[in-house]
């Protein structure tokens, strides 16, 4: 079993928290770069793409553009904080997760409503594809946001701040995805 360290390893000068979340987000750029180049090599063979703003809601990809800013500014703020300071960050950051899913599953209800549905286009399956598994990690980071409050009342002050602070940089990681569909999305 690996000991869990808050100090820096000699051969790495990072703690295992911090080499941990970073080969995570190695393989999840790796995820998603994979799915940014489908979509990059269907919209180019494509003889035709919609317009995703005429298409798509832009006042509600907008308004979760904005929510999740704010998400991982609190989760950032958290980072700053001790650990029951950052225990209130975490929660502001758990609620505006959940505001988020709220306004994508809202958007989804409507866009399926319409008959937007993944079998429609190519554009829509790559659209459900991309921002259906952007969900998935919002609420896998919901879910890292409670267990990381949840040991804050546990853990020493140092491990805490281990674990917010991977998830800060984590929160930052959702963040650039998600800006990266709204610009292939909502806005070309």
């Amino acid at each position: 079993m690996i000991p869990y360290t808050t100090e820096p390893r000699a051969d790495t000068r990072v703690t295992n928290v911090t080499l941990g979340i970073w080969l995570f987000l190695a393989s999840e750029v790796m995820l998603f770069g994979a799915l940014f180049s489908s979509y990059a090599l269907l919209r180019v063979a494509a003889p035709s793409w919609p317009v995703g703003r005429e298409v798509l809601s832009l006042p509600l990809g907008a308004a979760n553009t904005v929510v999740l800013l704010l998400m991982t500014a609190a989760a950032w703020r958290a980072r700053r904080a001790v650990a029951q300071g950052a225990v209130k960050w975490l929660a502001a950051s758990s609620v505006l997760a959940l505001v988020f899913l709220g306004i994508k599953g809202f958007e989804y209800w409507e866009e399926i409503g319409r008959g937007l549905v993944p079998r429609a286009s190519t554009f829509l399956a790559m659209y459900f594809t991309l921002t259906g598994l952007h969900a998935v990690h919002v609420v896998g980071g919901l879910a890292a946001n409670l267990w990381a409050a949840a040991g804050a009342r546990k853990l020493s002050d140092a491990m805490t701040h281990g674990r917010v602070r991977a998830l800060g940089l984590y929160w930052a990681f959702v963040d650039v995805v998600w800006l990266v569909i709204f610009v292939l999305f909502y806005l070309t």
